[in-house]
């Protein structure tokens, strides 16, 4: 008798649950990398009689303090982005044909690091639901900048990258042990959030060797490494020494152009001597004419 009573009480809620409106996403989250572009999706059902002039939708990014921030508004089928953030301004499209498939696609175009974070899809079609998925952002350690400066003493490696989210560096010599200890690593965020990361490792040593300065991406888990050697050195002290200073460059062109100075002195001496003489030539040579003459 009471299982008779649970059936018709199932029986009685069927059409209710069958009509409930739900809206669902096929991903809890998803990956994005620096600078390039993607696309966020929900579904909600649809029947034969779709109408999008009878759809609303809302895509919300929740920031760190749990508020809202609404980046896209479509009502009864039309685009409502007066109150749009301006950090979001051309960069969010909705796929509008996806609509008629039940599925509110939001492209997001130059993806920036602060796009992290969670986003909240809401949908107002013959009943109210939302859902919510997480945007990750990455950007890989690629671009490994290096240097190599010899000392008198020792030889200094530099290591330097960009990328999201903050990686670990690692210095390892050409046998795999490890020299983190003798590392100095520091970082800063530049002003689209991205760790700019430097790593300078010291050590003492004359021969060539092989050090491997290696950037581990947690998020990713994806390292980056590159090799550095003695030998691979643009610029040292030892290279100061063997070209001239300042003050050797002033002191060579003293040495090389004083002959010439004193060589062009001593023709043009030579020349106002010769002049002269011709001129006491000519005046004693009319004193004596002026003498006969008388």
């Amino acid at each position: 008798m009471k299982i008779a009573v649970l059936l018709c009480i199932l029986g009685a809620h069927l059409p209710l649950l069958t009509a409930l409106f739900v809206v669902t996403s096929p991903r809890q989250f998803y990956t994005a990398s620096y600078g390039n572009n993607i696309t966020v999706e929900c579904r909600f059902p649809v029947g034969s009689n779709f109408n999008a002039n009878q759809l609303n939708v809302y895509w919300y990014h929740i920031l760190g303090d749990g508020s809202l921030q609404e980046i896209y508004r479509m009502r009864e089928g039309k685009e409502m982005l007066q109150d749009q953030p301006s950090e979001y301004k051309e960069r969010v499209f909705l796929m509008w044909d996806e609509l008629y498939s039940g599925r509110a696609l939001l492209e997001i175009s130059q993806v920036r690091v602060s796009d992290a974070g969670t986003y909240r899809c809401a949908i107002d079609l013959n009943g109210v639901d939302y859902k919510d998925t997480a945007l990750k952002v990455t950007a890989s350690y690629e671009n490994i900048k290096t240097s190599v400066t010899k000392e008198k003493e020792e030889t200094e490696f530099i290591c330097q990258s960009m990328g999201y989210p903050l990686a670990t560096v690692a210095w390892l010599d050409g046998n795999g042990c490890g020299l983190n200890e003798t590392a100095n690593t520091t970082y800063f965020t530049d002003n689209q959030g991205l760790y700019n990361i430097k790593s300078v490792l010291r050590v003492k040593a004359n021969i060539n060797r092989t050090y491997v300065c290696t950037f581990w991406n947690k998020e990713l888990n994806r390292t980056t490494s590159t090799d550095l050697r003695i030998t691979d050195i643009k610029g040292t002290h030892e290279e100061a020494d063997i070209f001239p200073s300042a003050v050797g460059i002033y002191i060579i062109i003293a040495v090389v152009t004083a002959p010439i100075v004193i060589l062009i002195v001593i023709i043009l001496f030579l020349f106002w001597t010769v002049k002269m003489r011709r001129r006491q030539h000519k005046t004693y040579k009319k004193t004596n004419m002026d003498h006969s003459l008388m």
